[in-house]
């Protein structure tokens, strides 16, 4: 047998650090690698150029690798204890198997024969359940961009954890750019009202950071889009004092509001346009789930809450205010809405109303994640949680007649139960949909992938949740080598 060394990398996170190395034990080359990416061991001069024998199986212990060795996946985790973990790894070869004691610590990646990496999750990362459906078929390749509260997370299709970065309060993770990942590290609730909060980039391939944040007044964490012309679109909730607010429930003529303010931001940080809400839109006659929070000490009523703005082609842009239970399509030259999906029957600016006919759930409400859809229709994830125990939440599809005025079900996908708050809902070209479920008491899965006749290929439940979306990407928008190199820095 040729020899194999197993090493384990020691020094600070990141910072290329000595390697202890317990060897010769085995057939290929194994190591420990820090989460900053450090090289994993070489294999020692063996007087030949023949290639190491293939690897036929891997085995870690007392911990369970995961998922099960195969030769064409090649990265895996196992779950770690704080602090060191000795582990016994096993590989098999063509020639026999040999096993090696390895130290590792949490967020270190063990490397076998420079291909198969396993992390060493740490002790308080959610345990992933993944349930496969090979009968209905198989997810598309690409990978998913979730969170828990204090992880962004990269999975890749068998839910394997590929890249993850810590926050004191994560949302809405996503890749704009290639080799890029953005996400709020430090997003408040119910929305933003902290100066501290920003949007973070992640640049995988120089290990850099840069920020995003609102002019003026808080950032929130709903949305993030990147314009054509390299801009930002972001939301913040500007709230303004003695507001005559009489007519909607109970509220009075001298209330404090938060309003809806979308800005377009570009990367130094100067603001290029905006758009506010109340301008177009009446709180008392067209909110219809309003919140009242204490922000800052102060009760504020929260008629609008903006959740999602996706842009059209021409520049206009389609925006979701859940409190409506509207989605609403605005002119960005005149800022005036050009029509109104759901909700009631009135708008500020005399825009049509389109109503939800012959639906099975009613109509959605209390919904997020509204996009445009090719064709004219609109797609959004429905929490459905307006009423307590009516209705499923559901990524749903409306073909819109604006000649009628109406809008009817093209395509749906029911899940178990409502959600209280959070979810996603994005259709692909590659016909498959991608559901995030959000705030679900009975259910927690975070990702739900679907065919495009409505099978459920792949399911993925956190123990510790929920994630605020769940976006996937093609395998083309994130480089593994980066993300395998620079995970947990």
């Amino acid at each position: 047998m040729r020899s194999m060394l197993v090493c384990s990398a020691l020094g600070v996170l990141g910072v290329a650090g000595a390697l202890a190395c317990e060897g010769p034990v085995g057939g290929a080359v194994a190591s420990a690698a820090d989460a900053g990416g450090d090289a994993p061991a070489v294999a020692p001069d063996t007087g030949t150029d023949a290639a190491p024998p293939a690897v036929l199986g891997i085995d870690v212990s007392p911990v369970q690798l995961t998922p099960a060795f195969s030769q064409s996946t090649h990265d895996y985790y196992v779950r770690c204890a704080a602090g060191d973990n000795v582990l016994t790894l096993t590989v098999t070869d063509g020639l026999g198997s040999e096993s090696s004691t390895v130290d590792v610590s949490e967020d270190q990646a063990i490397v076998v024969q420079d291909q198969y990496w396993i992390r060493c999750l740490p002790h308080d990362f959610p345990v992933v359940t993944v349930t496969p459906h090979p009968e209905a078929g198989s997810p598309t390749p690409g990978y998913y961009l979730v969170n828990t509260p204090t992880y962004a997370i990269v999975l890749d299709t068998s839910g394997t954890p590929v890249w993850y970065e810590r926050g004191t309060s994560v949302a809405n993770v996503d890749a704009l750019t290639p080799n890029t990942i953005s996400f709020v590290p430090n997003a408040t609730g119910p929305y933003g009202w902290s100066g501290a909060t920003f949007t973070e980039f992640y640049q995988l391939a120089s290990r850099t950071t840069a920020t995003e944040e609102a002019v003026g007044t808080p950032t929130d964490g709903h949305e993030l889009r990147l314009m054509p012309n390299g801009d930002y679109l972001l939301f913040t909730y500007p709230i303004t004092n003695h507001v005559d607010l009489t007519g909607l429930q109970t509220f009075g003529s001298d209330e404090n509001m938060a309003d809806c303010e979308i800005q377009e931001v570009d990367p130094t940080g100067q603001l290029v346009w905006s758009w506010l809400a109340s301008d177009h839109i009446d709180p008392r006659k067209e909110s219809l789930e309003p919140a009242l929070n204490t922000i800052n000490g102060a009760s504020v009523v929260d008629p609008f809450h903006c959740n999602s703005i996706d842009l059209d082609t021409n520049g206009d842009f389609l925006v979701s205010l859940r409190h409506a239970n509207a989605v609403y399509y605005v002119d960005r030259d005149t800022g005036g809405v050009e029509w109104k999906l759901g909700g009631t029957s009135y708008n500020k600016d005399g825009a049509p109303c389109i109503t939800v006919t012959g639906d099975t759930e009613g109509t959605f409400n209390m919904q997020h994640d509204a996009r445009l859809r090719p064709g004219g229709g609109v797609s959004l994830f429905d929490d459905h949680g307006a009423t307590a125990g009516v209705g499923l939440g559901r990524g749903v599809e409306y073909a819109i007649d604006h000649t009628n005025g109406t809008a009817t079900v093209a395509w749906q996908f029911l899940g178990s139960a409502q959600s209280g708050y959070e979810g996603s809902f994005r259709r692909y070209a590659d016909g498959h949909s991608v559901i995030g479920w959000g705030f679900v008491a009975t259910d927690q899965r975070v990702v739900t992938e679907v065919d495009a006749t409505g099978n459920d290929v792949l399911d993925i439940a956190f123990s510790i949740g929920p994630s605020y979306r769940a976006v996937k990407v093609p395998l083309s928008q994130l480089d593994i080598g980066l993300l395998r190199a620079t995970s947990a820095q």
